[in-house]
């Protein structure tokens, strides 16, 4: 059943879905934002997002890229990691078909193409910039080694790459394991989840941005939604997403703190939470 009618939205606003346009620059996310975006402009070479679980580390990776991809002195490009082990080489020829290398070599030959392909992207006065999300699962010591390899292509001046590692805690430690590739981080940064305040802007954000500008949430409602997402984004979202379904269900607007509990409820959140 759809509730986009019956609250008059002209967007789904609680999808979890990394959508760039429904970015909220929260005190958290914009500092984190500008850091990154400073170190591109910078070309500072290695950064290390991390964050728990449904921070918004993904949200913020989309930001970035949309943000670079309207700049012509960019070549941003973005992987994204599914599987927890990836063979020999596989980093280098995905890092190849990001700078639109399109010569065809043995796999251990691939990084001179990179060099000689990289030298050609600062002549022509661009940035590449390469996001890697969920990089925790880019945890082989042998793929490791490839993005040491890689970030090691500099000159004089400058880097002549820079990457943006974004996932798990766990993704310090991993990068820590590499004694090289550890001294090349430039910024170490925590996406922190959302503060009370942020989490009632964050929602406002979304509504307005759907089409709303209506009382969607009662003040309880909101302070419910904190309760139960403690200031996670991707959990604020499927909180909102099921009280609303309550709610259309219900017939009932605004949504009230009640309706937000049994929502907590249906997701099991309550159980959690003892």
């Amino acid at each position: 059943m759809e509730y986009e009618s019956f609250y008059n939205f002209n967007y789904e606003p609680f999808s979890n879905v990394p959508d760039p346009k429904f970015f909220y620059s929260s005190p958290e996310h914009a500092k984190v934002f500008l850091r990154i975006m400073y170190s591109t402009q910078r070309m500072k070479g290695l950064i290390v997002l991390t964050g728990m679980v449904g921070t918004g580390k993904t949200t913020l990776s989309r930001k970035v890229l949309a943000t670079l991809m309207k700049e012509k002195e960019y070549l941003p490009g973005m992987l994204v990691l599914t599987k927890n082990e990836y063979p020999p080489f596989w980093l280098t020829s995905k890092v190849a078909e990001l700078l639109q290398i399109k010569e065809e070599t043995e796999d251990e030959n691939k990084i001179q193409l990179i060099a000689k392909r990289l030298f050609e992207i600062k002549k022509d006065g661009r940035k590449p910039i390469i996001i890697i999300d969920e990089a925790n699962k880019l945890s082989s010591d042998e793929n490791l080694e490839e993005l040491r390899s890689i970030m090691n292509i500099e000159d004089e001046e400058s880097k002549l790459i820079t990457f943006i590692l974004s996932g798990m805690p766990v993704l310090k430690e991993i990068v820590n394991r590499n004694e090289s590739l550890k001294q090349r981080v430039a910024y170490l940064i925590t996406l922190s989840a959302l503060s009370k305040n942020s989490t009632f802007d964050y929602i406002k954000h979304r509504l307005n941005i759907a089409g709303t500008n209506e009382e969607i949430f009662t003040e309880d409602a909101l302070e419910e939604i904190y309760k139960w997402s403690t200031g996670r984004p991707r959990l604020i979202n499927t909180i909102c997403d099921n009280a609303l379904l309550e709610g259309v269900l219900l017939q009932k607007k605004p949504i009230t703190g009640e309706i937000v509990d049994l929502a907590a409820e249906s997701l099991g959140l309550k159980t959690e939470n003892g």
